[in-house]
């Protein structure tokens, strides 16, 4: 019995031990997508370029993209290893579908960065369009001011 037990713990360890190589050397194995993954990483990317979208993200971490009739939501489990989850809704006059995906963790780092760039994107934007707005507003104002000054000496 008790060589039965060294012999089974080494067997044990020996699979270890080659799953630890194995990631190593054939690291593609884990960041292989369906087809279905890959369509759906690319209308992510193709929505979030196009201007009318719009963005949205929550205190949790989901992320969303509203176009028309498309609506895809992004939920990221950040530090867990489980798989994140894209929704895609698509409501058209034909019918209403819902798909929802597993994409792997490399691919969700990469599906968040695209989002977070494409919303700094556009806040900066807004913010630059806020300057030029409050500056042509003070612009305006100093001018009314001068006039009101020279005409009232």
């Amino acid at each position: 019995m008790n060589i039965d037990y060294r012999i089974k713990r080494m067997q044990v360890r020996w699979r270890k031990f080659k799953r630890r190589f194995d990631k190593g050397l054939y690291p593609e194995k884990e960041h292989r997508i369906s087809p279905y993954q890959e369509k759906a990483i690319r209308l992510w990317r193709m929505t979030l370029k196009d201007p009318d979208s719009r963005l949205g993200v929550n205190t949790y971490g989901v992320r969303q993209v509203d176009r028309e009739n498309l609506v895809m939501v992004f939920q990221d489990f950040g530090g867990s290893n489980d798989d994140s989850i894209l929704t895609i809704m698509d409501t058209n006059d034909n019918g209403n579908n819902l798909y929802e995906l597993h994409i792997s963790k490399r691919h969700a780092i990469m599906l968040c960065e695209a989002f977070d760039d494409e919303m700094n994107r556009r806040m900066n934007r807004v913010e630059s369009a806020k300057r030029l707005l409050i500056e042509s507003d003070l612009d305006n104002l100093l001018r009314s001011q001068e006039k009101r000054i020279k005409s009232g000496r």
